[in-house]
């Protein structure tokens, strides 16, 4: 299993952010999302499911992402329904300029040279982790670097 992860300061209460990051249907945001559409259970919270399409590990997915996990305001977890092992862990914490915001994504691919691709997929998974993390960032008007990181589990 793979985690690529990034964090930034955000200069808002935690509160405020997890309003925008638990609103999955505006969440093209998230790592490899390319489009999300609502299409069942409830539109916010836990049981709430939605069409995405993604590139993830070189592949083109549709797929259901759902949410499994909702702490407010503190941590979000989304997991696709089917076929790639998929998980979104989005936490916030509070610290003294506003919240620190944590994006993980955990992924396996199975088959026989699953451990080949998850390893040779890190470099691009960190940088659309990084990406991520930068684009929700700019939505309240921080302008730094986030810091991101990989490894194998």
């Amino acid at each position: 299993m793979i985690e690529a992860s990034a964090t930034a300061i955000l200069p808002v209460p935690a509160k405020s952010a997890f309003a925008v990051v638990s609103d999955v249907s505006n969440a093209d945001w998230l790592p490899a999302v390319r489009g999300v559409r609502h299409v069942g259970g409830p539109k916010r919270g836990v049981g709430a499911r939605f069409e995405v399409e993604a590139g993830m590990v070189g592949r083109h997915l549709r797929g259901i992402l759902e949410v499994r996990e909702m702490v407010e305001p503190k941590r979000m977890v989304l997991v696709l329904e089917e076929g790639l092992d998929l998980t979104v862990i989005i936490e916030l914490k509070p610290v003294r300029a506003g919240c620190e915001l944590r994006v993980a994504a955990r992924y396996s691919v199975g088959g026989a040279f699953g451990g080949a691709v998850e390893r040779a997929s890190q470099p691009a998974a960190r940088r659309e982790v990084a990406r991520a993390v930068e684009q929700l960032s700019a939505r309240f008007g921080r302008d730094d670097e986030p810091a991101a990181e990989s490894r194998s589990r």
